[in-house]
């Protein structure tokens, strides 16, 4: 009897592949990267190179603009966090209330820290009223942080017309996205849809990656 697994939306399997192109950094190649010694260079060639892969789905960004994370959780809390330290003028954050926890229990704690945070609410449809988000900003507005695709309805938001609006509303506005749940299965093109996204955040497990890798896209 086969089991037959559903659930890809929560996490996938490691590819054969993907164990295969591991493999040699488990057993052989387990130098530290940042060590001066010639051995060292092969693990420090292979995260350059995993760099480059990543800057390459992500539309052809620069390498330099992939952090790595040990999950879209990290990824999350780094590009908030990191956003509002640098702004510490700005209080005040815009986000949907359906986001996923990594987000919405952060935005949370926010508020709970001083911040203003406007929660946008969903209709029937599971979709943001654009009215409503346009009414939002406001020039204290640090940052806005809405997924890209909703990791329990499926609804796929404009993430792309969210970031242009912010960006014609006020150039200094933060935008974030979680695209965790659209990363190997929507398009992502940080230099051509999603050119005024600043901040992108996915996991390697929703992908046939290990869980613990994660990522972080940040405009220079």
């Amino acid at each position: 009897m086969h089991t037959i697994y559903v659930d890809n939306n929560a996490t996938t399997a490691v590819a054969p592949e993907v164990v295969e192109a591991m493999t040699p950094y488990f057993t052989d190649i387990y130098f530290n990267p940042s060590s001066m010694y010639q051995p060292a260079r092969q693990a420090a060639d292979a995260i350059t190179g995993a760099r480059e892969t990543i800057a390459r789905l992500l539309g052809g960004v620069a390498a330099s603009e992939v952090l790595f994370t040990s999950c879209a959780t990290e990824s999350n809390n780094t590009a908030i966090h990191g956003c509002l330290r640098a702004q510490p003028g700005k209080k005040h954050v815009i986000t949907s209330a359906v986001e996923h926890p990594a987000v919405l229990e952060v935005c949370k704690d926010l508020e709970r820290r001083g911040y203003e945070v406007t929660f946008l609410p969903v209709n029937r449809q599971g979709r943001i009223d654009i009215g409503n988000y346009v009414a939002a900003l406001r020039p204290e507005t640090a940052l806005v942080t809405i997924m890209h695709a909703n990791n329990e309805t499926g609804v796929i938001f404009p993430v792309a017309e969210y970031a242009r609006i912010a960006k014609e509303t006020d150039p200094g506005i933060v935008f974030h996205t979680d695209a965790t749940q659209s990363m190997g299965k929507l398009p992502v093109d940080l230099k051509g849809a999603f050119a005024h996204v600043d901040l992108l955040s996915f996991s390697g497990h929703k992908l046939h990656a290990p869980k613990g890798v994660g990522a972080l896209f940040v405009r220079k």
